[in-house]
């Protein structure tokens, strides 16, 4: 038996074992007797051969033969692993995560993950795609459990998504979009879940802008009336904003308890 062979044998049993990843170090450990560039050659071969893929530098996943069609697995089955390697909190975000609670109008058609500052690098492998957003402040709430074939991946909770998408709307597409999210969103959100912590997940503009909504445009009118309580308990002071910060400043006067100055005309897709 060769020695490509016996690394796929061991890839094989990798499977067996429900695991769908490995890093090379990893590897390197459990093949002792192969030298560098025999290992670098069997992998270049089963790259080639579909049976994994590299996802990041010295980190690989196996595609079973269930996903061979589709060449690559779901970054959900593999990113708690591939974070981890990287040594980066994480978090599926935004249209990923409204998606897996239930609540995507539309599937997308990228990945969003959510880690801490320096920037990544987005991921673009067999026509999938994993665009990284970055936060200077990384939550310590609202972050859930999701359940995977392949383990748990760590997911915002509606709450979260719903401030990220308003926070992140021109990377998801709009702020139309952001607010047709949300209002399928919500449905998933109960007022108890509107707690104190709610006030370290993003700045006081975007929790402005997330109320107005909920009450205007989403019909969630407990979830406003709770979200309202909690800001106001930390101040009473509301500055105007606008409800749409990436479009043009269209004054009017401002008649709604949030604030909130409205520049654009939502429309919400059913």
């Amino acid at each position: 038996m060769n020695r490509q062979n016996k690394i796929s044998d061991w890839i094989n049993q990798q499977l067996t074992k429900g695991k769908y990843s490995f890093t090379l170090a990893y590897l390197y450990d459990n093949m002792p007797d192969k030298s560098y560039i025999s290992i670098k050659l069997a992998l270049k071969r089963l790259v080639d051969k579909n049976k994994i893929i590299s996802i990041s530098k010295g980190f690989y996943t196996i595609i079973p033969p269930a996903y061979q069609n589709l060449g690559i697995l779901p970054p959900v089955m593999f990113m708690d692993d591939l974070m981890e390697y990287l040594k980066r909190p994480y978090y599926i975000s935004l249209l990923s995560a409204a998606a897996l609670h239930g609540a995507a109008h539309q599937q997308p058609q990228v990945n969003f993950v959510c880690t801490t500052l320096p920037s990544m690098r987005d991921t673009n492998k067999k026509g999938m795609q994993i665009k990284y957003v970055s936060k200077r402040n990384f939550p310590e709430y609202h972050i859930v459990k999701k359940k995977t074939e392949t383990g748990y991946v760590n997911v915002s909770d509606p709450v979260l998504t719903c401030l990220d998408l308003i926070n992140y709307h021109k990377t998801i597409g709009g702020f139309n979009r952001a607010a047709t999210v949300i209002n399928e969103l919500s449905e998933e959100i109960d007022k108890s879940e509107i707690n104190d912590n709610i006030l370290n997940l993003s700045s006081k503009a975007n929790m402005q802008r997330l109320g107005y909504l909920w009450e205007y445009e989403c019909d969630q009118q407990e979830l406003a009336d709770a979200l309202l309580r909690i800001i106001k308990e930390q101040s009473s002071y509301f500055k105007i904003y606008n409800l749409n910060p990436s479009a043009d400043l269209q004054k009017q006067k401002v008649n709604n308890r949030w604030k909130i100055n409205i520049n654009t005309k939502i429309e919400i897709d059913e």
